[in-house]
Formats: structure tokens, sequence, C-alpha cells
């Protein structure tokens, strides 16, 4: 594969993994409001559940109570699962996007040093060809004055 190539699929993979890095970075803020949300459900439901409780709860009223409870916390530690999920999922990837850049940048180097021994190369063959000039018509005009 050629350097060209190389660096073509390092800087395509840079682009899916900021593309990945948003779509992760979307999921993460959609779940963190879910959460907030969430939270202030449990806290209204437990403001009522005191409420009711003072008043005084019947046997089917408390258990229902804390069955609604239970499912709140149930689902708050899903949501917070998810949370933690997709901030290590977002740290893996930045991780690797971090490398793929770098990656890129040393590319971008090598070809940048072949361009300079590329461009070299050619000058010394140019500078070669017009010593080996020079030195024919030093050459000829050297036997053309004997």
């Amino acid at each position: 594969m050629s350097l060209d190539s190389i660096r073509k699929v390092r800087a395509q993979t840079v682009e899916s993994l900021m593309m990945e890095l948003s779509q992760i970075a979307q999921a993460l803020t959609h779940s963190e409001e879910q959460y907030r949300t969430m939270e202030v459900q449990i806290q209204a439901d437990t403001e009522a559940y005191a409420q009711q409780a003072g008043q005084g709860l019947t046997i089917e009223d408390l258990l229902q109570w804390q069955g609604k409870m239970d499912a709140q916390r149930s689902a708050l530690r899903q949501v917070r699962a998810a949370i933690d999920h997709a901030t290590g999922l977002w740290q893996q990837t930045q991780e690797r996007l971090v490398e793929a850049r770098q990656e890129c940048k040393l590319l971008e180097r090598v070809a940048e040093q072949r361009q300079t021994a590329r461009h070299a190369m050619i000058a010394r063959r140019e500078q070669w060809a017009e010593d080996e000039t020079a030195g024919r018509q030093i050459s000829m005009r050297g036997r053309g004055d004997s």
C-alpha cells in the first residue's frame, strides 16, 4: 500500500472517530438529561409518599409506593449504567482519535521527508548533468585550442 493510500485511510479513520465521538456525546447528553428528569420525579414522588405516609397509608398503598419507588430506583440505576458505559466508550474513542491524529502527523512528516529527499535527488541529478555538460564543454575547448 502506498504512503498516500495509508494517509487517506488514516484521515478517514480520524473522520470516522470524530463522527463516533459526536454520536456518543449525543447519547451521553440524552442519558444525562433523562437521569436528571428521573431524579426530579423520584424527589417529587418521595415528597408525595412522605406526605401521604404522614396522613396514614393502607398496606396496599404502602406496597404500591414501595413497588413504584423500587422501579424508579432500578430505572435510575440502568440510566446511570448507560451513562457510565457511554463515558467509558467516549474516553476509549477519544484515545483512539488522539492516536489516529498522531499517526496522521507522523505520516505527513514521512511524506514531507520523502518529498524533500526526492527534490534533493533531482537537484543532485541536475547538478551532475550540468557538471557533465560543463566538463564536456571545457574538454572540447581544450581540444580546440591545441
